[in-house]
């Protein structure tokens, strides 16, 4: 069994897990195989260099002046020299001062019983989508938008522009914010050692007004921080049964049929390279066929 079929494999056991396992004993069973995964790395005594990194990601295409919407997975990559700095250096690297490096600043809501609704920090809040992205927030300079559960985190050219306004459209996907913004400015998406599990882009055709399920709740309240100063929005998530339920992987045949993605490969594992406004555009078209993440009949 080839890597490619047994990664096809390990995305399919998670899809499924993700459906019936409880949230916190999947966090202690991910933590297991992170720490594992990461042993296993360094005993392999393959270690990725910088070079290594921007190798790859110049035959993916990527150059001085380009938008990229990296999600990534560190120890997926291998043992990394430096860690998830040197992913970020390699990047920023290539696109240079006239590129924009963006990556996922998502993060899971806190409640604040006191103040009786949930509270988002955009300075102190951690990101759960992984070392890479937690670093990069980090960073001096890097910049991150206004969205208590899919923020966006920004550095390089028009990093103020992207993130400017995602506290106030109506969903975290909406086409007047900055994922809309990412559409309209033909940006590319990077896959790191991840699927389309992680592939937010997806739901972007979800603020089209004729998609055909309902994914998002009701707008809630929350708090929002920023440097001292505090005001209060209202916000959309996912609704529950529309997480559960959803298959983003099907979407990797359409992506191959229509060419809008490319696999390489880096380190140990893959890169997946997206036209972000063909991804988009070719989601719009399925979407009036009636093709979606969702299971055919839920609305």
């Amino acid at each position: 069994m080839g890597k490619i079929e047994k990664s096809r494999q390990a995305r399919s056991f998670k899809e499924r897990a993700k459906k019936y396992i409880p949230l916190s004993i999947q966090k202690r069973l991910y933590s297991i195989i992170k720490k594992a995964r990461h042993i296993k790395n360094i005993k392999s005594g393959r270690v990725i260099t910088k070079k290594h990194l921007q190798n790859a990601f110049r035959q993916a295409g990527l150059k001085s002046g380009n938008i990229v919407l990296v999600h990534s997975s560190l120890g997926r990559i291998g043992h990394v020299e430096n860690g998830p700095e040197t992913v970020i250096d390699a990047l920023l690297e290539i696109i240079g001062k006239s590129g924009l490096l963006v990556m996922p600043g998502f993060s899971a809501l806190n409640y604040d019983k006191k103040r009786n609704m949930y509270v988002f920090d955009v300075q102190d809040t951690p990101t759960y989508t992984g070392a890479i992205p937690e670093a990069f927030r980090k960073r001096n300079g890097v910049k991150r938008s206004m969205s208590p559960t899919h923020s966006l985190c920004a550095f390089g050219k028009n990093a103020g522009k992207l993130i400017e306004g995602h506290d106030k459209v109506d969903n975290p996907f909406a086409m007047n914010g900055p994922f809309g913004k990412l559409y309209r400015w033909k940006a590319k998406i990077m896959l790191l050692g991840v699927d389309h599990l992680a592939n937010s882009s997806l739901h972007i055709v979800e603020d089209k007004p004729y998609f055909p399920v309902k994914v998002f709740t009701e707008k809630f309240r929350v708090l929002m921080k920023d440097n001292g100063k505090e005001k209060i929005i209202e916000a959309r998530r996912h609704t529950d049964h529309s997480r559960k339920t959803r298959d983003p992987n099907i979407m990797e045949k359409y992506c191959l049929r229509h060419k809008a993605m490319k696999i390489l490969k880096i380190g140990n594992t893959e890169l997946r390279v997206i036209d972000i406004k063909k991804f988009v555009d070719m989601m719009d078209g399925l979407c009036k066929r009636g093709i979606t993440i969702y299971p055919a009949g839920i609305k």
